[in-house]
């Protein structure tokens, strides 16, 4: 399994726009996948996901990668916000990934522990302590929500 340090050293992979073109679709498409899933896990909840943040990391423009725009996911309980999923990154090393949640309980990271490609392996930790890494759940996330 590739990891994102053997991705960037170029140790068994071509890294070329192609790829880093392939490595961003999948991002968008791992995102959509997690806020489907986010959402059904909590159908009480009001979802808006209208508003975006800019992807524009070093390496898509070292390879000539145009910026592309990511999903927010917002969700409400009777008007008031009670979570903001932005997606924080691709390119991290350690990790494949990190969307930031920001709830009234604090800030929260959601990161894929997965390899390049492989199907995710979302965990959630506390931005203070992020050492007290958990699966991410329906049960960890309502943790952190509630």
């Amino acid at each position: 399994m590739l990891s994102v340090i053997e991705e960037l050293s170029g140790d068994g992979i071509v890294l070329d726009a192609a790829h880093v073109r392939a490595r961003v679709d999948d991002w968008q498409e791992r995102i959509n996948d997690l806020y489907r899933e986010i959402t059904d896990w909590l159908p009480d909840l009001c979802v808006n996901r209208d508003g975006t943040v800019l992807m524009d990391e070093e390496v898509m423009r070292a390879y000539g990668v145009s910026p592309i725009r990511l999903p927010i996911l917002r969700l409400a309980d009777v008007g008031a916000e009670v979570a903001t999923f932005v997606p924080g990154g691709l390119w991290i090393i350690g990790v494949n990934g990190r969307i930031d949640l920001s709830t009234r309980n604090g800030r929260f990271l959601i990161i894929d522990r997965a390899g390049v490609f492989a199907h995710p392996r979302w965990t959630i930790a506390p931005a203070l302590r992020r050492l007290d890494v958990e699966p991410l759940s329906q049960a960890t996330l309502i943790r952190a929500i509630r």
